[in-house]
C-alpha cells in the first residue's frame, strides 16, 4: 500500500488524512502511520467516510480496546458506541464546554472517535480543539518546573458543573453523581506513546490542586484554563456530513459549539482505552 497522505492544518495542529476509506480493513501498515501523524498532530480528520457502527468499532479497535460510558448506555446493539445528540427543540448540546473525556476516570481515555451522522447546515455547530503539548511548551521554564511536581483532583462533577448541569447538557445526569469518586491526576503529563509532555487540566472536571490553599489553587487553574485557549493553540473542526474525528484526550482540550438552536446534531462516539502507564505523573517517572 501507498504511503498514507495527509494535510496538517493551520498552526500544525490537526490533520486532514487523504485516500482512506474506514469502510475497509487496513492493513497493518497503514496502521502504523496514521498512528504517527496521529501522535504529531493529536487531530486526525477523515471525511466522506460511509460507515455504519460496526465499522467504526472496527476502526477504534485498530487503536487499542475500546470502553464505554461509564454513565451513559450505548447502542443497543452496539453499546460501544454512545449516541450525541441534540434534537431540534433542545436548547443545550451535550458537553458544551471546554474539557478532556474522562479525566474523571483513574486511568483517562486515550483517544475519542467522533463521527457526524446528522449535522446542521454549513459552519454551525462546529468543534474548537486546543493543543495541550503547545500550551505546556509555551509556559516559562520556572512555571513548568513548579507545575511538574502537582497533582490535581478530577471529577466527573468538576468545580464547573454545580449549578450549570443544563447549560452543560448533562441534566439529571450530573445530579446523580455528585458522589462520584474523586482521582488524582498530574497536571503534567507525559503521554505514554508519544512521550510528549503536556499539560492535563480542564475547566469541566478539574476540582482543585492538591496541596494548595483554594485561593491558590484557582488563581493557578484560571490561568492555565485561560493559557491553554490562546488563538494559538487553539483549532476550529468544521464538521461536513459523514466526517469523522480521532482526538488525543491526553493532550488536547475540545469544546462543541452551541450555536444551532432549531437544528439537530446526530454523533456516533468510540472511546479508546488508556493505559495504567498514563496516568503516572513525570514528576513520578523520572
Amino acid at each position: 500500500m501507498d504511503s498514507i497522505a495527509y494535510e496538517p492544518q493551520i498552526g500544525g495542529f490537526g490533520a486532514l488524512i487523504k485516500g482512506v476509506d474506514l469502510a475497509q480493513p487496513l492493513d497493518q501498515q497503514a496502521i502504523n502511520e496514521i498512528k504517527t501523524i496521529f501522535a504529531t498532530y493529536h487531530v486526525l480528520i477523515f471525511r466522506g467516510q460511509q460507515l455504519t457502527p460496526d465499522q467504526q468499532i472496527g476502526f477504534g479497535k485498530q487503536f487499542g480496546p475500546l470502553v464505554k460510558h461509564p454513565y451513559i448506555k450505548g447502542l443497543d446493539d452496539c453499546p460501544e458506541i454512545m449516541v450525541v445528540e441534540k434534537k431540534e427543540t433542545d436548547k443545550h448540546n451535550f458537553a458544551g464546554a471546554w474539557h478532556t473525556d474522562t479525566s474523571y476516570q483513574e486511568i483517562p481515555a486515550l483517544a475519542s472517535m467522533l463521527y457526524a451522522r446528522e449535522i446542521p447546515p454549513s459552519n454551525l455547530g462546529n468543534t474548537l480543539f486546543c493543543n495541550l503539548v503547545a500550551a505546556y511548551e509555551a509556559l516559562s521554564k520556572p512555571l513548568q518546573e513548579f507545575l511538574i511536581k502537582l497533582k490535581a483532583v478530577h471529577s466527573f462533577t468538576g468545580r464547573s458543573m454545580a449549578g450549570r448541569e443544563q447549560d452543560l447538557g448533562y441534566g439529571q445526569l450530573a445530579k446523580n453523581r455528585t458522589d462520584q469518586n474523586k482521582v488524582l491526576q498530574p497536571v503534567i503529563r507525559r503521554h505514554p506513546e508519544s512521550f510528549k509532555l503536556s499539560l492535563y487540566v480542564n475547566p469541566m472536571f478539574t476540582e482543585y490542586i492538591e496541596g494548595l490553599n483554594p485561593d491558590e489553587s484557582d488563581l493557578i487553574l484560571d490561568y492555565l484554563f485561560q493559557h491553554c485557549i490562546k488563538s494559538e493553540f487553539v483549532f476550529r473542526l468544521c464538521w461536513t456530513p459523514d466526517t469523522l474525528i480521532v482526538w488525543d484526550n491526553l493532550t488536547t482540550m475540545h469544546n462543541p459549539i452551541n450555536d444551532y438552536d432549531g437544528y439537530r446534531r446526530l454523533m456516533h462516539r468510540v472511546v479508546v482505552a488508556g493505559s495504567e502507564k498514563s496516568g503516572v505523573s513525570l514528576y513520578e517517572a523520572v
